[in-house]
């Protein structure tokens, strides 16, 4: 901040926004395989890898913040980085509901029967192709 000032009434022109694109094609990358972990966790057991990237998602957009209020983004890429930080936040509460989902769904047999069907599934198919 200090460098924008000196630079300012050294008569030099300010520096110009630098590019946030690969930032937030990063952070919009995480999310986009974060979440679909997250919900296909629920009977797959993918949560925990999509609740890590969500989380650093979130994490990156939190890093990004002093860089916003520094002026170091243009006002457009500060705005879309503001809505995946919202986003990564409503996607970590979806990490912990479907934790807990989880947890709920381990007290019951639903795993056994999930799983056993589709094993039933597979023979039944596999049998009937032949092999």
């Amino acid at each position: 901040m200090s460098d924008k000032v000196d630079a300012l009434f050294d008569g030099d022109p300010p520096a110009p926004p630098e590019p946030a694109e690969p930032r937030l094609r990063a952070i919009r990358g995480m999310l986009w395989v974060g979440i679909p972990l997250v919900i296909l966790g629920i009977p797959c057991w993918t949560s925990v890898p999509g609740a890590v990237l969500t989380l650093w998602a979130w994490l990156s957009t939190d890093a990004e913040l002093p860089r916003i209020e520094a002026g170091a983004y243009s006002q457009n890429d500060a705005a879309e980085l503001l809505v995946l930080r919202r986003r990564a936040s409503v996607a970590l509460v979806l990490c912990v509901v479907s934790l807990v989902i989880q947890i709920f769904l381990l007290s019951t047999r639903f795993y056994e029967r999930l799983w056993g069907s589709f094993v039933v599934a597979l023979n039944t198919i596999g049998s009937g192709l032949g092999l």
